[in-house]
């Protein structure tokens, strides 16, 4: 099966280069994007070989297509260093201080302090604190940090239906939670750099009202579907267990690396937050000018180095540190970028477009609930992130001739990505609660089902509603 999931991505490539030059007639160029494009996906979903190196795919064959007549292992090879790969990496920088300080830990111990003994306000206080960490964190690491901390309170309480829900609970909100920001999840980030690629803006604060009803909806629906209809608790109790207690009164300060840490965090989310509107305030002015020149990736880079820096002579983060980044992820918004590029460049978009347009004329609710349909079934099978750079320059080219504004239907594609809730390999926390052998695969496929039919029904509806009004402000 390896083998043949390996020989189906270029096999199928180059019958499709084939039947679209012969009989379609497309331009050498396209067709060989075309061809990259499928075999990209086959591989990536299928996972034939390892993520990072399909995402080295473009750097490998575009050179060859003819598509950039001068210089062409510069251009097929640029879009690896985007600032959206920046960006990322410095959000993973902020949550290996996070980490690395125990700031989580801290954090959840206030809110098991808040939440009291009722089974599900525990679940549902876990939930909060996983999805309020993964905003700002990668989602594998979010789930790392709160499993443990998740396994110590099931140890108090061994009750099926509590750690079932304790468990998937946290899996689904590392992933919902990443949807509110645009630091929050690698597909979140690889939209953003797309956006810019693309000459439109959408800013950190206007996603944020986007995504954040919707991670409201998602989180509060998984919820009550977990510990309320499929496995009501009743009045079952929980404690905390006790050496939390001691921790929380022997350790009721912070420690300097810690104040640091949460200094450049908030500085960091604030100056996201805030920079459009500050844009808005100071516009025409000097102040204005200087803003202008901090845009994202740069506040990103620049609250990295800073937790390199200080505390000056023992800092938060030392580079052994950054060494534990995930780099290959890196490679894999490079290979999107450059594909992206591609599909631009070779004129493969406008025939896109062109199939696109016999959808033209059907309701807008309706084909943007379709798409968000398709892009979750393959998020079952895919990474997120390898659904989101396959699927999303393929709709910004479809999107006009369907007649759809591009910006309402990437950002239903790019929320859709992140809501493989079914499988336990359809993201690496549903992966990593499942390694605990505490519930059966049919618990998973049933929480997720009812999560992925509430996704179907709230991503199209938010975006359709909110985007405009954000789009007007």
């Amino acid at each position: 099966m390896k083998m043949f999931r390996f020989i189906a991505g270029p096999l199928l490539g180059a019958i499709l280069f084939g039947l679209l030059t012969q009989y379609f007639v497309l331009e050498t160029p396209a067709a060989a994007v075309a061809m990259l494009s499928l075999w990209m996906a086959l591989w990536w979903v299928t996972e034939a070989v390892p993520l990072e190196l399909t995402a080295l795919l473009p750097m490998l064959v575009l050179p060859l297509t003819g598509l950039y007549p001068e210089n062409a292992m510069m251009k097929s090879c640029a879009p690896y260093a985007h600032e959206s790969v920046y960006f990322f990496l410095g959000g993973f920088g902020l949550g290996l201080a996070i980490e690395k300080t125990t700031l989580h830990r801290r954090g959840a111990l206030f809110l098991l302090r808040w939440a009291g003994s009722n089974a599900a306000t525990v679940v549902g206080t876990f939930m909060l604190c996983t999805a309020l960490l993964s905003m700002w964190m990668n989602n594998t690491a979010t789930t790392m940090l709160m499993l443990p901390l998740a396994m110590s309170v099931i140890a108090t309480q061994e009750n099926r239906r509590f750690a079932t829900s304790l468990l998937i609970g946290v899996a689904y909100a590392a992933s919902i939670g990443g949807m509110g920001t645009l630091v929050g999840t690698a597909p979140n980030i690889f939209f953003a750099g797309f956006l810019e690629q693309n000459n439109i803006e959408l800013g950190f604060l206007n996603w944020m009202a986007i995504a954040l009803p919707i991670v409201a909806t998602l989180l509060v629906g998984c919820w009550v579907w977990m510990v309320w209809i499929l496995w009501p608790m009743g009045d079952l109790k929980v404690e905390v267990p006790s050496a939390w207690k001691e921790e929380w009164a022997s350790n009721p300060g912070f420690t300097a690396k810690q104040t640091t840490t949460l200094i450049i965090f908030s500085i960091a989310a604030c100056m996201w937050i805030l920079r459009d509107p500050m844009l808005a305030y100071f516009d025409g002015t000097t102040v204005g000018t200087w803003i202008k020149l901090i845009n994202d990736p740069w506040i990103a880079m620049a609250s990295m180095a800073a937790l390199l820096i200080f505390p000056i002579g023992s800092p938060v983060l030392e580079w052994a540190d950054i060494e534990r980044i995930p780099w290959g992820v890196l490679l894999l918004f490079g290979g999107g970028m450059s594909l992206s590029i591609a599909i631009s460049a070779s004129g493969l978009d406008k025939h896109i477009a062109a199939i696109a347009s016999q959808l033209h004329g059907v309701p807008t609710y309706l084909l943007i609930t379709c798409v968000v349909i398709l892009v979750i079934a393959i998020s079952e099978l895919a990474s997120n992130l390898a659904t989101a750079t396959t699927m999303i320059p393929i709709l910004m080219s479809a999107a006009p001739a369907m007649g759809i504004d591009p910006l309402t239907l990437l950002s239903a594609t790019v929320l859709a990505s992140s809501c493989g809730f079914m499988m336990p390999v359809a993201t690496p926390p549903n992966t990593l609660v499942f390694a605990q052998r505490r519930f059966p695969v049919r618990d998973m496929l049933l929480a997720g089902l009812g999560l992925n039919i509430l996704s179907a029904i709230a991503i199209p509806f938010f975006v359709l509603w909110i985007l405009p009004w954000v789009v007007r402000r």
